[in-house]
C-alpha cells in the first residue's frame, strides 16, 4: 500500500513538473516568435529576413504547437476534446509546415550559394520532411480506405508520430546552425546569439517531451501486437 502511495506521489510530482515546464516552453516560445518578427520587419521582410521569419516560425513556433497538441499538460489544449486536439494539431501543423515550404522555396530559388553549408542542408532535408509530414498527417487524419487495406490505424499513428519527430528534429538543428549564418553573425549581437541557441535547444527538449512519450507507448503496444501474431 505505501509503496503504491509512493508511486502515485512520484508521478503526480513529475505531471506538476512537466506542466511547469511546458508552461516556460510557451514562454520561450512566444519570445522566440516576437524575435524573429521584429528581426524580420527590420528588414521589411525581405530575402533571407523574410527566409527566417518564415522557416523559423513555422518550425520554432507553429510545429513546436503541433506536436504537444496532445500533451495532457499542454495549457492551451488540455481543456478541449481529444478530437478538436487533433484537427488543433492538423491547423498548426499545416500552417507551419506551409510557412516553412514557401520560406524555402524562396531559397530554392535564390542564386546565394546556400546549400553547401550545414545549415543549407538540413534546411533542404527538413523541408522535405515537412512536405511528408503534411501528406501524412492528411493521410492519419482522414485514415482513406486504401491506406487502412494496408496498414491498420495504429500504424499509421506511430509512423506518423516517429516521422513528425525526427522532422522537427531536423528543422531545429537547421535554425541552431542558422544562428552561426553571415545573416546573424552580421546584423545580431554576438553576445545575443548564445541565448537564442539555448533557448532553441530548450524549446526542442520541452517540446518533444509529450510527443516522444506517445512514441514511446506506441512503440510498446506495436511489439506487444507483433508477438501476439
Amino acid at each position: 500500500m505505501t509503496e503504491r502511495k509512493n508511486a502515485s506521489s512520484i508521478a503526480s510530482s513529475w505531471l506538476q513538473i512537466q506542466s511547469i515546464l511546458n508552461s516556460v516552453n510557451h514562454i520561450f516560445i512566444f519570445l522566440v516568435a516576437a524575435f524573429f518578427f521584429v528581426m524580420a520587419k527590420r528588414f521589411d521582410f525581405q530575402d533571407t529576413a523574410m527566409h527566417m521569419f518564415m522557416t523559423g516560425t513555422g518550425f520554432h513556433v507553429l510545429i513546436a504547437q503541433a506536436l504537444m497538441s496532445h500533451y495532457k499538460v499542454n495549457p492551451i489544449t488540455r481543456w478541449i476534446s481529444h478530437k478538436n486536439k487533433s484537427r488543433y494539431h492538423g491547423l498548426m501543423q499545416l500552417v507551419g509546415g506551409s510557412m516553412v515550404l514557401l520560406g524555402s522555396l524562396g531559397k530554392f530559388n535564390s542564386k546565394e550559394v546556400h546549400f553547401e553549408t550545414w545549415h543549407g542542408i538540413f534546411g533542404v532535408a527538413a523541408a522535405f520532411g515537412c512536405a511528408a509530414s503534411v501528406v501524412g498527417g492528411l493521410v492519419n487524419f482522414f485514415q482513406p480506405k486504401i491506406v487502412l487495406k494496408k496498414y491498420p490505424p495504429s500504424e499509421l499513428k506511430f509512423r506518423h508520430n516517429l516521422f513528425g519527430l525526427l522532422t522537427f528534429t531536423l528543422g531545429m538543428t537547421a535554425i541552431y546552425l542558422g544562428y552561426y549564418s553571415r545573416f546573424f553573425t552580421r546584423y545580431v549581437d554576438s553576445q545575443f546569439i548564445p541565448a537564442m541557441m539555448l533557448t532553441t535547444v530548450l524549446v526542442y527538449f520541452l517540446t518533444i517531451i509529450g510527443p516522444l512519450g506517445a512514441l514511446l507507448s506506441k512503440l510498446k503496444y506495436r511489439r506487444q501486437k507483433q508477438q501476439q501474431k
